[in-house]
This record gives C-alpha cells, sequence and structure tokens, in this order.
C-alpha cells in the first residue's frame, strides 16, 4: 500500500492505518444505493470517488498538520470539519481516536448524505450542525464544545466575507486552529488560469441573474441603467446589491467595485466562485481578526490512471518540499492557517 504520507512517528502510522482502512471501506461502498441525494451521489462520485486516495490523502496531511500544530494528543482533540459536505475528513478525524468531532456542512442535504456515508462505513461521528458560521458557532457555544481545530478543504474560497469569518471565530472559538486548505491559488499560473476561465463562464450566468433581479424588482428603472446596474454590481449579494440600487435611485451614482480581480459571486447565496486573491489579502483579513497567517503550499496526486502525470506530480512535490517559494508556483493547493496569537 502506498503511503498517505511520508510522517512515520506515532500520529503519522496512526493516520497511514486508518487511511488504509477508510479506503477499503468506502471502495465497497455501493454509492448509488445509499440513499444519497441526486445531486449527492454526484459529487461524491466526481469530487471523491474517481480519485479517491488523493481525498483521502488531503485529508490524512490537513489532520496530521492541524493535530501536530494543535501540539495535543489525538485523545484530547476537539475537532469541526466546517463545509464538510461529504468529503472523507470528518470520517476519519473519528477512525482516528479525536475526543470530539463536529460536523458542518449549510445544507441540511448534505448532513443527511454525509450521515448515511459514515453510516455505511460504520462510523457514528459525535456532532452533526446544519448552518452558517454565525449559526454554527452559537450552537457550538450553547453545547458547551470548545474546538481545538477548525478545518475545512476547498470552502474558503467561497466564503464571502472572509474576514467577518475569522473574526468571528475569534471571537467564538478564540483557542481553536483554523487550518484550511484550498485550490485557489493565486500564484500558481495554472490554477490561476482554471480559475479565470471559471469566473469568466460563471459571470455569465451571474450577471444574468443580477439582471433579472433588478428589471423585476426595479422597473422604474431604463433598461440602459438596469444592464449598467447589473454590471456594476458584480460581487455584490443581494442586500447589498438591493442597497446600492437604491443609493443610485436616490443620487445616480453607481457602486463602487466590489470584487478582485476575474472574481464574481452568487447574489443569492452570497458564495464566490472560488475567491482568487493574493497572499496579502489572506493575511491581512486573518490579521485583522487578531490572528497570525501563515500560509503553505499543498501537493500533487501520484495517483491518476496516467503514469506520466504521476511522474510529473512526483517532481513537482520534490520542488515543493525543497523550496517553498518556488513550491507556490507549482502547488495546485495551499493551505491558509490562522493562529490564535500568543503572549510574548
Amino acid at each position: 500500500m502506498d503511503r498517505f504520507l511520508p510522517h512515520k512517528d506515532e500520529l503519522g502510522e496512526l493516520l497511514q492505518a486508518q487511511s488504509e482502512k477508510i479506503l477499503a471501506l468506502m471502495q465497497t461502498i455501493n454509492v448509488e444505493a445509499l440513499g444519497l441525494s441526486e445531486h449527492g451521489v454526484l459529487y461524491f462520485v466526481g469530487s471523491h470517488y474517481k480519485r479517491l486516495f488523493f481525498s483521502i490523502q488531503t485529508s490524512a496531511h490537513l489532520l496530521y498538520n492541524s493535530i501536530t500544530l494543535s501540539k495535543k494528543k489525538v485523545e484530547d482533540v476537539v475537532i469541526m470539519d466546517y463545509g464538510a459536505g461529504i468529503g472523507s475528513l470528518y470520517i476519519l478525524a473519528k477512525m482516528i481516536g479525536c475526543k470530539k468531532v463536529i460536523y458542518n456542512d449549510i445544507l441540511e442535504e448534505w448532513k443527511q448524505n454525509a450521515l448515511l456515508i459514515a453510516e455505511a462505513i460504520h462510523q457514528d461521528v459525535d456532532e452533526y450542525i446544519v448552518g452558517n458560521i454565525d449559526e454554527t458557532l452559537v450552537v457550538l457555544e450553547e453545547k458547551g464544545i470548545v474546538c481545538d481545530i477548525i478545518t475545512s478543504r476547498n470552502v474558503i474560497e467561497h466564503i464571502y466575507k472572509l474576514d467577518v469569518f475569522y473574526s468571528i471565530i475569534n471571537q467564538y472559538q478564540p483557542q481553536a486552529i483554523v487550518y484550511s486548505s484550498t485550490t485557489a491559488n493565486y500564484y500558481n499560473p495554472a490554477m490561476n488560469l482554471q480559475h479565470v476561465r471559471h469566473h469568466t463562464k460563471t459571470e455569465k450566468v451571474y450577471l444574468q441573474q443580477r439582471v433579472d433581479f433588478i428589471k423585476n424588482n426595479f422597473s422604474q428603472l431604463t433598461q440602459e441603467n438596469q444592464l449598467r446596474l447589473a454590471t456594476s454590481t458584480r460581487g455584490y449579494e443581494k442586500s447589498e446589491l438591493i442597497a446600492a440600487v437604491n443609493e443610485f435611485i436616490i443620487s445616480g451614482k453607481l457602486p463602487s467595485k466590489n470584487y478582485y480581480y476575474t472574481n464574481t459571486c452568487d447574489m443569492n447565496y452570497g458564495v464566490w466562485a472560488e475567491n482568487l486573491i493574493p497572499f496579502n489579502m489572506h493575511k491581512a483579513m486573518v490579521e485583522v481578526s487578531g490572528r497570525e497567517c501563515i500560509i503553505q503550499p499543498g501537493f500533487w496526486d501520484t495517483h491518476y490512471s496516467k503514469p506520466w502525470k504521476n511522474k510529473m506530480g512526483s517532481v513537482f512535490n520534490s520542488i515543493i518540499s525543497s523550496n517553498k517559494q518556488i513550491g507556490f508556483l507549482l502547488a495546485p493547493f495551499i493551505y491558509i492557517i490562522a493562529l490564535p496569537k500568543t503572549d510574548k
């Protein structure tokens, strides 16, 4: 069996053993027979099952890195998988014996899907919380749960106000390490181009969304002004868009730009289409919350079906591990780590 992570200390070997176990268990699942929602089946098969080793491997790395950083024993760690969807991290955290594992997602549908997958491999996760970060932190406080780690994979690039996200965590869970990974690596040219293309395609849909909303709710405006407002409210969620249009009606002033680079967001949900921003912006949003920020490069999958991809991934991983700065140019994803500030 290939190693999921290179570390051979006690935690590394524990994660290796349980990663092998979860891989074997998930390979036996008949996904379509579990009772998952239609979208859940499509997402799990497309985003996890087709690259199951890498999905588990990234979870193992997140757990190893964050638990090591916490300086706690596994059995003393309370961890929340935020925006967990139906991945593997929350299950693997339970399998390695974390003291308490909290699953979170914003949709009840995903929670039910996640519960079915955990049950299918006979794992009983401690808590399932449905809600955004504000609601989730309140539930944690009501239950008296104090997290050591709040982790996520491919979530922070969608959070509408990331500075507020860090600040409210600092308010409710000041001692928690917030350890996130994201494919929105601004400095990898290939990932940058991939995201720009995604933004360009998605903005065509979101622009029409804003045009239709303004047309239906502000019919007194001319078609020209409806289009001008729809164009200039790129990056606005619904309540902010309404306020901007009302301000235009009063003052004739178009709203100011509310997005960086080529980013765009869904006005109905206030969700970015993978917010692609430089490291200094990430650091500023973490640090304004009263935390310290560390950014690390991720690694390439070396378990593709095509050998040349695996060889290329191995070469890139060797460079990433030996030179961090060059590594940022090559890494397909990055870690954004928000640490509680320590008194010096």
